[in-house]
């Protein structure tokens, strides 16, 4: 019965407060002929808030309500922008409150030992507070007189004094200051070898300093040792091993000077108006002198487009006009033996007053590693600049290179169509003696042959120190339009660095490196352990480049499995060579001889590439010689 009575009182509320509610609005509501105008939102003004506290009088100035449609002309102009004079004083207050706060955040943070925030290899848009280095360690204390610098501050610690009495004197006669000692009186809790031998293994260790402060590095240091005395230099890395990968003995590694020469010349890229009207020469009879330059796409590698920028002619001259008509009739009847010969015929023509243009695709985004990759290159071509078997750069910004225009493609010729074929397909093709896949004669591959290794001389014996190519392949490679071979794509390069304990000896001058995980089918054995290489590998490639020169196919040519022949040269095994080729000619059973020692497996027993420059021009000098006996 309780229940039933305090429902009916429930519903009875319900009711009743509907009612009342509905009665309310449709009183207050009126009709469609008086119904009001909905209220809008005050509007700000157009002048630029001023830095004063906040308060309703303040608020009441800054954001006045907005007046109705009939304010006169003198209101409007009242409301003109207006833009106060930048305080200077209350802005640097806010920035350095802001970097206060910042940094009292990190206290008690853990920091890396050494951290530039600005340095030719970070992006301008990645750059922060020039020249600011955090010592290793949390950071302990702000100091307001050096503003917001973090450090170790000694302002703040607490003076100890001591008084030592005289000799002969008692101590109850002498006045002590409380707290003092007598060092004489002190006991060693350790012996002094236990206390160095922790003292070296303790990472927050101090240097050892000579008598006028300077840090002293003993023979024998540690890699702690190591670690903090090199500590504020970026340009030595310390690593744990010897260059065995095996010795637990540290190493200092030191880059060189030159890998720090960087200029790029963005400048001259803005300059550049790749969409501009271009004013074909051989169809206008004046071109305009702002249509000056033909831009069109060339090929792509992973990373990159390739773009051929062309002058127009009338810049060079009329007489280099004419002889470029001349030339392009004349190349009508070459044939190089690629696959695009009518291109190649026009860039051989051209390339006196074009430039190549290399850009990043689109389709990938900005990349760290990447970025420094391409720096690196632009720093090696520009040092490289003296070589002529190296290609020429004209200009260098963030991912993208103006190059040298080298017209004609190698590999297409060296290697035709796919470069791959079964064994019995080989075999049929031999029936009657060896004979090689491409066109090209033995004098042509031998001096193909010298060409790329004096070219890979050129860097690996560098006077500002060793250059690893690092991406040995044919492709690499263009010729000329006079037949001469240029190198170039160094975006897998690496600079060696200097073992600062161990220059004086020749055979451990260089810290050997590690270049990441190995792929393809073109690399040395070694390189698929990552670690522990120098400038062999690319000795054991160019042994690669005269498998393909020799017979036209790619030196694993009866799989394009890359697995597999991975598995083949960590197993030890190399490409088959038909010993037929040793006996077809002089010329030919040299170049086996040389890839023979190119394919040793030891890096300290491979032949270099500069004994390899010394083995090709006996080979060509000997074989010119059995030519004009015969």
């Amino acid at each position: 019965q309780n229940f039933a009575v305090v429902g009916a009182v429930c519903v009875a509320s319900f009711l009743l407060g509907f009612a009342w509610m509905h009665f309310t609005h449709e009183s207050s509501t009126p009709s469609s002929s008086h119904r009001p105008k909905p209220k809008l939102r005050h509007s700000l003004t157009n002048t630029i808030r001023q830095w004063k506290p906040h308060s309703k009088s303040n608020a009441h100035k800054q954001h006045p309500q907005k007046q109705p449609q009939t304010t006169t002309t003198s209101n409007n102009q009242k409301n003109s922008l207006n833009i106060p004079r930048f305080d200077t004083r209350k802005y640097v207050r806010s920035w350095e409150r802001n970097a206060r706060d910042a940094a009292l955040h990190q206290i008690g943070q853990s920091h890396p030992q050494s951290v530039s925030l600005e340095g030719w290899h970070v992006p301008i848009a990645f750059r922060s507070f020039p020249y600011a280095r955090q010592t290793h360690g949390p950071i302990k204390n702000l100091d307001s007189d050096y503003g917001d610098i973090a450090y170790y501050s000694l302002k703040n610690a607490e003076v100890f004094a001591r008084i030592i009495p005289e000799d002969g004197g008692d101590d109850d006669d002498v006045d002590v200051v409380p707290g003092a000692f007598d060092p004489d009186s002190i006991e060693p809790e350790r012996s002094l070898k236990s206390r160095n031998r922790k003292r070296r293994n303790a990472k927050g260790s101090y240097p050892e300093l000579d008598a006028g402060g300077h840090k002293i590095l003993n023979e024998d240091a540690t890699i702690s040792e190591l670690n903090n005395y090199f500590d504020d230099d970026q340009l030595v890395h310390v690593w744990p091993k010897a260059n065995d990968g095996k010795t637990r003995k540290p190493r200092a590694c030191h880059r060189v000077e030159f890998s720090d020469l960087y200029f790029p010349t963005c400048n001259n890229f803005h300059e550049r108006d790749l969409g501009r009207v271009y004013d074909d020469p051989a169809q206008m009879i004046h071109p305009r002198p702002e249509n000056e330059e033909y831009v069109k796409y060339l090929a792509h590698g992973y990373y990159r487009d390739v773009w051929i920028m062309e002058d127009n002619p009338w810049l060079w001259g009329p007489d280099a006009y004419a002889k470029e008509r001349e030339d392009a009739k004349t190349q009508q009847h070459i044939k190089y033996g690629v696959e695009n010969e009518e291109r190649t015929a026009e860039m051989v023509v051209k390339a006196y007053r074009s430039t190549a243009l290399k850009t990043l695709q689109m389709k990938h985004p900005y990349n760290p590693a990447h970025w420094e990759e391409v720096q690196l290159e632009a720093i090696i071509m520009e040092r490289m600049t003296k070589s002529p078997r190296i290609i020429d750069i004209y200009g260098h910004c963030g991912f993208s290179t103006t190059v040298e225009v080298v017209p004609i493609e190698l590999e297409e010729a060296v290697v035709p169509g796919e470069g791959y074929a079964d064994n019995q397909d080989v075999e049929k093709h031999n029936s009657d003696g060896v004979i090689s896949y491409n066109n090209f004669t033995i004098d042509e591959k031998l001096q193909f042959a010298l060409e790329m290794a004096e070219s890979l001389a050129d860097l690996h014996g560098f006077e500002g120190g060793v250059i690893v190519h690092d991406d040995v392949q044919i492709c690499q490679w263009l010729r000329t339009a006079d037949g001469h071979l240029k190198l170039g794509d160094f975006n897998r390069a690496t600079i060696m660095q200097v073992d600062v304990l161990n220059s004086k000896k020749e055979e451990e001058y260089y810290c050997k490196f590690n270049n990441g995980e190995a792929f393809a089918n073109y690399r040395a054995p070694e390189e698929f352990a990552a670690r522990n290489l120098n400038e062999q590998i690319d000795t054991f490639s160019f042994g690669n480049n005269i498998y393909g020169m020799l017979t036209g196919l790619w030196n694993f040519y009866d799989t394009d499995d890359d697995d597999v022949v991975q598995k083949k040269l960590i197993d030890g095994k190399l490409p088959y060579v038909d010993e037929r080729w040793k006996e077809r000619s002089f010329g030919e059973r040299k170049l086996i001889e040389l890839m023979e020692k190119c394919w040793i497996y030891d890096p300290k027993e491979r032949i270099s590439i500069f004994d390899a420059v010394v083995f090709l021009k006996e080979a060509i000098k000997e074989n010119e010689a059995r030519k004009t006996k015969n």
